[in-house]
């Protein structure tokens, strides 16, 4: 069962700026070639601060200050197939239930012909999303930005927040940890013993420091070639304590001196525009612990600028 999206009215009309609310468009299922739009406000496997389920609202909410064009790409949403599906309805009080439900879901709604677009929900959303895109897509690769490896094992015998890419890794045979990229780890917020699992296993982790270094688009063009080579479907996950929190301060783990939010846009806007992407999530946006909005704004931009790489990437194709 799902609940229908809401999106603020506009609070004027102008037939000369086409608001992006009203390009995205209510659907009951998922409609190909497009983006289909779907929410998981579910928060009951947070290892930190709770609130995430607020997180799809918010994002809707926070879209609505934007109109459909971005003058530094040159990309225009007018005409872009955005399709809105909703909130799965979840139960916070069980976590293994909840992420059958999401994983159902997602099975139902993934086409190769299409990007799927996730609005989380905690962290621990990703795990039956990455499990049902493996299932559906095929050899998968993923690049995760986020602050954290996120890899640990189940806690109590659940899966928790900090566990998707750890057990995605474990269980997944479609998923070759060769073709996994973390980027955005920095500070101390990670073990040593994590982080050598991580060059264990032979994933590639990718610093925030290295964003600041070489470019977020060029740091994107490397996670993307990494997880892509063999793959047959690229799943880009953002959980957003990857920015600063001079930048983003509504999730569950802040942190200061992580990307800056105009590199998290260039990172996912890069990434996108790949045809290989099928399925993103943005997770961890916990509204009411920001009340300057702030947040939310930045998570809207983000989701704003995934589709629009899908945009862009299909006008390519069809001038090809």
């Amino acid at each position: 069962m799902r609940t229908p999206a809401r999106y603020p009215a506009p609070r004027y009309t102008d037939h000369e700026d086409l608001r992006l609310t009203r390009i995205i468009k209510r659907s009951t299922k998922a409609r190909r070639g497009g983006v289909n739009v779907v929410g998981f406000p579910f928060d009951g496997a947070v290892l930190g601060r709770r609130g995430a389920a607020g997180g799809p609202t918010a994002i809707r909410e926070a879209m609505s200050a934007f109109s459909n064009y971005n003058v530094e790409l040159g990309v225009s949403l007018k005409g872009a197939h955005v399709f809105d599906l909703g909130d799965l309805v979840v139960d916070q009080s069980n976590t293994i239930a909840s992420h059958m439900r999401i994983e159902s879901e997602v099975a139902e709604d993934i086409d190769p012909e299409s990007l799927l677009l996730v609005l989380g929900g905690d962290n621990s959303v990703s795990l039956p999303c990455i499990r049902a895109a493996s299932k559906g897509l095929g050899e998968l690769g993923l690049v995760v930005i986020d602050s954290h490896l996120d890899l640990r094992g189940e806690i109590d015998g659940k899966p928790t927040s900090g566990s998707s890419y750890g057990l995605a890794v474990k269980t997944l045979k479609g998923l070759d940890p060769h073709r996994v990229v973390e980027v955005g780890m920095h500070g101390f917020l990670n073990s040593k013993d994590y982080y050598e699992k991580a060059k264990r296993l032979g994933i590639t982790v990718v610093t925030a420091r290295e964003v600041w270094e070489k470019g977020p688009e060029a740091v994107a063009q490397l996670a993307y070639a990494k997880a892509s080579r063999g793959a047959e479907a690229v799943y880009l996950s953002v959980d957003l304590d990857a920015v600063d929190l001079a930048y983003v301060s509504g999730v569950s783990a802040p942190s200061a001196g992580g990307i800056s939010a105009d590199q998290l846009f260039r990172m996912v806007y890069e990434i996108s525009r790949k045809d290989k992407v099928k399925c993103a999530d943005v997770v961890e946006l916990a509204p009411l612990l920001d009340p300057s909005g702030r947040s939310a704004r930045v998570a809207a931009a983000a989701v704003t600028y995934i589709i629009a790489g899908y945009v862009a990437r299909s006008s390519q194709a069809a001038r090809n």
